[in-house]
């Protein structure tokens, strides 16, 4: 994976995901060359067992085994390369690599030479006791307990000592696979220095007895291991375990048969034929086959998981609900997710606890740069499987980083919140001290001029000077009515001393059309609050007033409930042509502002003939500190 994920997990108990450019870029080139020598090397010694064997005419199946013996190099090889890349530090592929070296001299069991033909046969011992150990190796590339490593010493005792006795004591050394027989007397071993022994019969009767055993006791430690395994070790094991028992099942088979056909104790006979031989000789090549299978199948559930993973993540989980997100589809029930504590640099889970791994899991970290990093806690097996738990790690890092984004934009919201709060109490503090300065200083002033002038209208005779102060008493008057209306407009004193229903009833007094206030028990907030909703609904009264034709009314409405306040201002006018809400005038986005500022939102319908409806409210959870009350 690259991108977000990168590198591979390593055997320790603690792993730690880095990119790959850091980790591998330098020793690339290098693996290329030997990779390619290695499949250059295969590739000859594959073309010269078939050129050999196709020219073996004491061979009994020499069309056959030359197949047999060019997959025995190119097969295990190829498919150990691949393991090799997809899992570099899985053991796996270099054991399937192995059995592919150690078929190359198994190419000159094919020469008419002695020295040669003996040297080929020779290396027979090794590769059944290969075949086993592959199989007991499978997934995780090592042997993981005693009963395997007991079953590896049988097979190296009872199949591959009897190859060494026969090289020094057989005058002919007779190939036991079972394509690999001579149609008549194979040549002779040059390697002989003692005579026949007489329990020479029987040593070959002991070869495949010891094979039986060892082959049913690997037969019972597979399934063993399956059934008590957790579900990320089955469906590891789901495909190339199956494959393999198949192989050392038809092997049982065979080497059974063989014991109880007594035609083949005489030596250098090979009488038992039809499909058990090449049953046996189909299923040899099954082990390495089974396993490519069974990587390709974890990779393509590696995609299904990935994108079963990224629709769920499309819904946002949590962080505390990302584990049993990603516990289901990785089979593992025990799987734990965890986070980089700033203080400590340790490991915690969601909750705050101390992320650690039991005695069957382990703790592996990734980080896509050093500020964005997790940790999964997770079965063993997992650690085999790397395009699942890199799948997990991915969708976790996606899962933090919208985690932290998120956090970042409510902070970045909650400021600008906070900021509109902040302006929005500030411009009404001033409405208030403007209202404050006209009341108790203009308005005062022209009402004192005003009785002034007419106390100076009683004292003086001049008739004609008399009428000229009684029109300059009168515009004081006027001035005096504007200056109390402007007061009012800018911050009503019903609005600070009575409340918001008390002052849009005032306001309703004053309009040029019919308005109806319903107060259903708004009762007394904050003054920021209560600003808010009188500046909303009166904009909105101004806009019907404007905008809603002739004979229009409007009903505002007044309410509180356990969700918090709501108003609605409603007329029956002509309404608008063109959507209200997508407006952006100078009121409209004054009004929003206002109710956004303490938390809350307005939306406007509109339609044509159908009148307007204004509706707002403030969400209880969201309410400034003394929403309560005034």
């Amino acid at each position: 994976m690259s991108g977000a994920v990168s590198g591979h997990l390593g055997p320790a108990a603690t792993g730690r995901v880095i990119g790959a450019g850091s980790v591998r870029e330098g020793t690339r080139p290098v693996a290329l060359r030997w990779e390619r020598v290695l499949v250059i090397c295969a590739l000859v010694a594959a073309a010269l067992a078939v050129w050999l064997t196709l020219r073996a005419d004491f061979l009994a199946h020499p069309g056959w085994l030359a197949v047999q013996k060019a997959d025995f190099i190119l097969g295990p090889i190829g498919v150990g390369l691949y393991w090799y890349h997809r899992r570099p530090h899985n053991r796996l592929g270099l054991l399937l690599i192995a059995y592919g070296l150690v078929s190359i001299p198994y190419v000159l069991e094919s020469s008419s030479s002695p020295w040669l033909f003996t040297t080929g046969t020779m290396a027979e011992a090794a590769l059944i006791p290969l075949s086993i150990t592959l199989v007991l190796a499978f997934p995780s590339g090592r042997l993981e307990g005693l009963p395997e490593r007991v079953i590896i010493t049988g097979a190296l005792l009872g199949y591959a000592l009897p190859y060494f006795v026969w090289l020094l004591a057989s005058p002919e050394l007779i190939p036991r696979l079972s394509l690999s027989g001579c149609s008549g007397l194979c040549p002779d071993n040059p390697f002989a220095i003692w005579p026949t022994p007489s329990w020479y019969s029987w040593s070959v009767q002991y070869l495949r007895a010891a094979l039986i055993c060892v082959d049913v006791a690997a037969v019972i430690v597979v399934l063993s291991r399956f059934v008590n395994a957790t579900p990320p070790r089955r469906r590891a094991l789901a495909i190339g375990a199956p494959i393999a028992l198949l192989y050392l099942i038809a092997q049982i088979i065979y080497q059974t048969n063989q014991v109880i056909d007594s035609g083949y104790a005489q030596p250098g006979v090979q009488n038992l034929a039809g499909w058990y031989q090449w049953t046996i000789a189909g299923a040899r090549a099954l082990p390495w086959y089974g396993f490519l299978f069974a990587l390709i199948a974890a990779e393509l559930y590696a995609g299904r998981v990935l994108r079963t993973l990224v629709r769920d993540a499309s819904r946002r989980p949590s962080l505390g609900d990302l584990e049993g997100m990603l516990r289901r589809p990785l089979g593992d029930p025990g799987l734990r997710v965890g986070f980089r504590d700033p203080t400590t640099r340790g490991w915690v889970d969601a909750d705050g606890g101390i992320l650690a791994p039991s005695a069957a899991q382990r703790l592996t970290a990734f980080e896509r740069d050093p500020s964005l990093q997790v940790a999964i806690v997770h079965d063993v097996q997992l650690s085999e499987d790397p395009e699942l738990l890199e799948t997990a790690a991915e969708v976790a890092l996606l899962a933090l980083e919208h985690a932290e984004l998120e956090a970042a934009q409510k902070e970045s919201l909650r400021e600008l919140a906070d900021s509109r709060a902040r302006l929005t109490e500030a411009s009404d503090r001033e409405r208030r001290r403007l209202e404050r300065d006209l009341h108790d200083g203009a308005q005062h002033r022209l009402t004192a001029v005003q009785a002034k002038l007419q106390s100076a209208i009683e004292k003086i005779d001049d008739e004609r000077l008399a009428v000229e102060l009684e029109g300059v008493s009168r515009d004081a008057t006027a001035a005096v009515e504007e200056l109390r209306t402007l007061s009012h407009g800018i911050y009503p004193t019903v609005l600070r001393s009575a409340g918001p229903a008390m002052a849009l009833r005032s306001l309703a007094m004053t309009a040029t059309i019919p308005i109806v206030v319903v107060d259903e028990g708004l009762g007394r907030s904050s003054s920021s609050v209560e600003a808010a909703i009188y500046f909303c609904c009166a904009e909105a009264i101004q806009n019907a007033t404007k905008h809603a034709g002739e004979g229009a009314t409007v009903t505002v409405t007044l309410g509180r409930d356990n969700d918090g306040t709501h108003f609605t201002i409603a007329d029956d006018g002509v309404g608008m042509r063109e959507p209200i809400a997508g407006s952006s005038g100078d009121g409209l986005v004054g009004m929003r502002d206002r109710i956004g500022a303490v938390g809350g939102e307005l939306e406007i319908h509109s339609a044509a003939g159908r009148g307007t409806t204004v509706r707002g409210w403030i969400p209880a959870s969201t309410l400034p500190a003394g929403a309560g009350g005034k």
